[in-house]
């Protein structure tokens, strides 16, 4: 029995939507390290619970991110729909208050990061203090203190040859200091066509002071 061009016309067009919808990120994985991150603090010996899946921080999938919760991520990388707070975000499963590095205002800071799997795009890291030990991060406080790298840029490029461990050198902002402070990595893939649609994100939240 053989089909008709309408039928297999469908069936093309069903392969390229499920294509497109579902891109190649199954195995894209990264994870700050330097300062360790809420979710990885177990590997280095910090008393928090252990994520076991510490390298898949992508906001519950690209899938969920934007084909229920409109291309909106959780702070810290967790699914958005999920109630606050989430996971990974001050007061969740991971995040304890557990204070991983002590720096100081206007120093510079190292910044490791850990690839697995390279899908181009970039880095951005920023700030957000908490008065309390109940406040909640928010987009507009990490957008308020952003990381400035040593080019003096807030993006760090990901080349595609780029894999392991990445050092990359910022410096803190002089006027921010904070007994606890989140410092967020945040990953903005780049390897769906078009460029300026819709890409996976990875984002990670680790617990600092700032002196």
């Amino acid at each position: 029995m053989y089909m008709n061009t309408t039928m297999m016309n469908l069936i093309i067009w069903a392969c390229i939507v499920v294509i497109h919808w579902f891109p190649t990120q199954t195995n894209a994985h990264g994870r700050l390290m330097d300062p360790v991150n809420r979710g990885s603090a177990w590997r280095k010996r910090f008393p928090v619970p252990a994520n076991y899946d510490d390298m898949g921080n992508n906001c519950g999938g690209f899938g969920k991110q934007y084909g229920y919760n409109r291309g909106q991520c959780g702070v810290c990388g967790d699914d958005f729909s999920l109630p606050r707070p989430r996971p990974n975000e001050n007061g969740g499963k991971y995040g304890r208050g557990v204070i991983v590095r002590r720096y100081q205002a206007g120093a510079p800071i190292q910044l490791q990061v850990e690839i697995t799997a390279n899908h181009k795009g970039y880095f951005e890291f920023s700030l957000c203090p908490l008065n309390s030990p109940q406040d909640l991060e928010t987009e507009e406080c990490f957008n308020a203190h952003p990381i400035y790298l040593k080019n003096g840029k807030r993006q760090f490029p990901v080349s595609e040859n780029l894999y392991g461990i990445v050092n990359i050198l910022g410096y803190l902002p002089p006027n921010v200091r904070c007994k606890r402070c989140v410092l967020r990595w945040h990953y903005h893939c780049g390897n769906n066509i078009p460029l300026t649609g819709n890409q996976e994100t990875f984002r990670t939240c680790s617990d600092i002071t700032i002196e």
